[in-house]
């Protein structure tokens, strides 16, 4: 009960301290000390200037070849978590009518500060003691490398698919119908009003007539091959230009970041240069990391900016109960009967380290990720959304320090594991 209690301040005092700053960013809009230009233009450098900064500062430094031949099982646990997650999401949507945004929602958490400070706590209050081999600042070292490697996935799968899944269908959509019509000046003037309505073009940019033309002349025997070839011409014409925008898409400033990262580390003399104390670019590496720390701390309060400004009806009640239970509930039951069962099955197989399954353990649990609300940003979410999402990641934190239970499960479950 003790070391509940303590895990519960620990919780607690972590949540506060993000819900204040949320108060913060509230109240600074709310008395107009920040006006909706300056609440955009800060949303806007959190996306595509102190986001990309923070993660590549973050991934760069680990994203090694030793770290990935030793650490892959933190690998394989990210990504089976996620999919793990995004079944509920599909779940919830399709079964129990939830709104689309919930999905991003349940599939991404809070991994990185969350974590990170409810690890510092732990080892603090003396939680972790019976996980320690005696050095308990070694153990909370390997503990933070643990939970930053598993960020490095979150991170690049939250925004590499999240705008895609807070827009759900919207993109097959887009895709089954830019196939189904090409641009040929054959397509009848029904279908030209189609596209017309559905793309919102101006009347002036389409045709409103076609010359009555007979596609296939008797005593033409190869219109039926040329016409078919020019349109299969343009269909792969729409499939390069579909692909060209998913990529795009795709390719947005913090994936940029994170795959920069990734590239920088893996490449042995390009990760000495940069992220080396010693080398001569390491001033840029630390200003890289400088912008990157003030990612957090802005994106929190543009967060509790949005609360006031986007005003919007309260998230519905079923939807926020769904997400809660599998946030609090069921995925700290799923997660630490996976690590339990993979220690017992693989054993020695896998890297041998309690802090490794405690962390693994409780990293998918917990509210959803902060940096949601950026990537409604991203996805042009309409105002309802942002608010929606706003109010869920701040009803969230209110119940963050439920986590605690999944702690002291989690806890319970390793220190069987190592008897």
């Amino acid at each position: 009960m003790s070391e509940l209690l303590q895990t519960t301040l620990s919780a607690t005092g972590a949540a506060v301290s993000v819900i204040l700053v949320l108060a913060y960013g509230y109240l600074a809009r709310r008395y107009n000390f920040l006006s909706q230009e300056g609440e955009n233009n800060m949303s806007s450098l959190s996306v595509t200037i102190f986001l990309p900064c923070l993660l590549f500062s973050e991934i760069g430094p680990l994203a090694s070849w030793s770290n990935l031949r030793e650490y892959w099982i933190i690998l394989v646990y990210a990504v089976l978590f996620q999919l793990i997650s995004w079944i509920f999401g599909v779940i919830g949507t399709r079964l129990l009518r939830c709104p689309q945004w919930l999905v991003p929602c349940l599939i991404f958490n809070n991994a990185t500060s969350l974590p990170l400070l409810l690890l510092k706590a732990l080892g603090a209050n003396g939680t972790l003691d019976s996980l320690s081999d005696g050095d308990l600042d070694k153990v909370l070292s390997r503990g933070r490398v643990y939970l930053l490697i598993n960020t490095l996935v979150c991170n690049l799968a939250r925004f590499s698919f999240g705008p895609y899944l807070m827009k759900g269908e919207e993109q097959t959509a887009n895709l089954h119908y830019t196939l189904a019509h090409s641009e040929s000046p054959y397509v009848p003037t029904k279908v030209a009003e189609a596209v017309q309505d559905a793309t919102r073009l101006p009347a002036q940019e389409l045709p409103t007539s076609y010359p009555n033309i007979d596609l296939y002349p008797a005593e033409a025997e190869s219109a039926p091959l040329l016409h078919k070839a020019k349109v299969e011409g343009w269909r792969s014409w729409l499939v390069i230009k579909f692909i060209k925008s998913s990529v795009r898409g795709f390719l947005n400033p913090p994936t940029v970041g994170g795959l920069l990262a990734i590239i920088a580390g893996l490449i042995p003399f390009v990760r000495h240069t940069l992220f080396s104390k010693s080398s001569a670019l390491g001033p840029l590496s630390q200003s890289l990391s400088n912008l990157g720390d003030l990612y957090t701390v802005l994106q929190m309060f543009v967060l509790g900016a949005h609360l006031q400004s986007k005003r919007g009806s309260r998230p519905p009640f079923w939807p926020l109960f769904y997400l809660f239970t599998f946030r609090f509930a069921i995925m700290p039951i799923i997660s630490t009967s996976v690590i339990y069962g993979v220690r017992k099955a693989a054993g020695n197989h896998i890297l041998r380290d309690p802090i490794l399954d405690f962390t693994m353990a409780i990293a998918p649990v917990g509210p959803p990720a902060l940096t949601l609300a950026a990537i409604a940003e991203m996805s042009h979410a309409d105002d309802e959304t942002n608010a929606a999402i706003a109010q869920t990641i701040v009803l969230s934190y209110v119940f963050t320090p439920l986590i605690s239970f999944s702690v002291a499960g989690a806890l319970k479950a390793v220190n069987s594991l190592y008897e």
